[in-house]
């Protein structure tokens, strides 16, 4: 009898256990999506200073975190159709060689050419509209820690395998982020871990 009721409690036991709800699993990071649009002339496919700003601009934030690319490229309603495609691919070709050769390599973007169709600003035939005559531009990335938490990162990462006492490059390093100085403690800490073969923590969320 007394082995009888110790089984039914294990059994009672384990069915409890199974029935606990599980905790739930934190949702990914939202990718963060940052848009530069890229203008043009009427019947015109060349980049602008101006919109070369753009494209570099654009470059500095994929590399800053981006995992891709896309280019997608309009003409507005002057002229015909078939000729505003054309003129569309051929913007949509110039930005997408201007982002590579700015550092983006090829296989992070996608491209494509829409013409008249899906207009930022839908107007009538024959009506010109500059937002129309556009390249976007959208840079999708993962979301990058603050200067400030990477900087107390690197440090704990630092302290977690030094034993090196107050003074020398880190610790100073260290101080320049107590101060808000991050650039120079990043790239000092980063330098430091790098030579003594640790791996860096990660900057993204």
């Amino acid at each position: 009898m007394l082995k009888f009721l110790i089984a039914s409690a294990a059994a009672l036991l384990l069915a409890a256990c199974q029935q606990q709800p599980q905790m739930a699993s934190s949702p990914p990071p939202t990718p963060v999506r940052s848009l530069f649009v890229v203008y043009f002339d009427t019947g015109k496919s060349d980049i602008s200073p101006e919109g070369q700003a753009k494209i570099n601009e654009a470059a500095a934030t994929f590399k800053q975190g981006g995992v891709a690319v896309t280019v997608k490229g309009h003409a507005d309603r002057v002229g015909d159709q078939g000729m505003n495609l054309r003129l569309s691919i051929q913007r949509t070709a110039t930005v997408k060689a201007a982002l590579m050769r700015a550092g983006i390599p090829e296989s992070a973007i996608r491209s494509g050419s829409l013409g008249e169709e899906n207009l930022p600003v839908p107007t009538a035939d024959q009506v010109p509209e500059r937002l129309n005559r556009s390249v976007h531009i959208a840079v999708i990335g993962r979301p990058l820690m603050s200067d400030q938490d990477y900087c107390a990162a690197l440090a704990r990462k630092w302290r977690s395998y030094s034993r090196t006492g107050a003074s020398g490059p880190a610790p100073q390093a260290i101080a320049a982020c107590d101060s808000g100085n991050y650039d120079a403690g990043i790239t000092v800490l980063e330098q430091v871990l790098t030579d003594d073969r640790i791996v860096l923590p990660s900057r993204y969320l």
